[in-house]
């Protein structure tokens, strides 16, 4: 009974400890963008291992939501998306976006769904 506990215990505090949305920072995980070309940005969003991959990818889609709607746009595309590699640990994405004005003739993205 009391080893139970202990493992519920246990289980929840490492399910506290998955990465919230926010800014990376010096210490903590969290979302980064640049501007790479008039309507072209790099988003990219590292976590910690408790952070399910799921969950990081709808933070840099959101991440990517608010920078176009940040710069004017309605719509983007994802042009090129990176999971973990190369300076990306653990459950982390890269994605290239390409943002539009008005919504051009391709599936796209509308900023204000998400």
């Amino acid at each position: 009974m009391q080893i139970t506990k202990i493992l519920i215990a246990s289980m929840v505090a490492l399910t506290s400890c998955a990465t919230l949305y926010q800014k990376e920072g010096f210490f903590t995980n969290g979302y980064s963008d640049m501007r790479a070309g008039q309507d072209i940005f790099v988003v990219t969003f590292r976590a910690n291992e408790f952070t399910p991959a799921k969950k990081v990818k709808k933070y840099a889609l959101r991440r990517a939501a608010e920078v176009a709607l940040k710069n004017g746009y309605r719509y983007f595309i994802v042009l090129d998306e990176t999971g973990r590699g190369k300076h990306l640990h653990y459950p982390s994405v890269r994605m290239t976006i390409q943002c539009f004005h008005e919504k051009p003739d391709r599936p796209v993205i509308d900023a204000h769904s998400l």
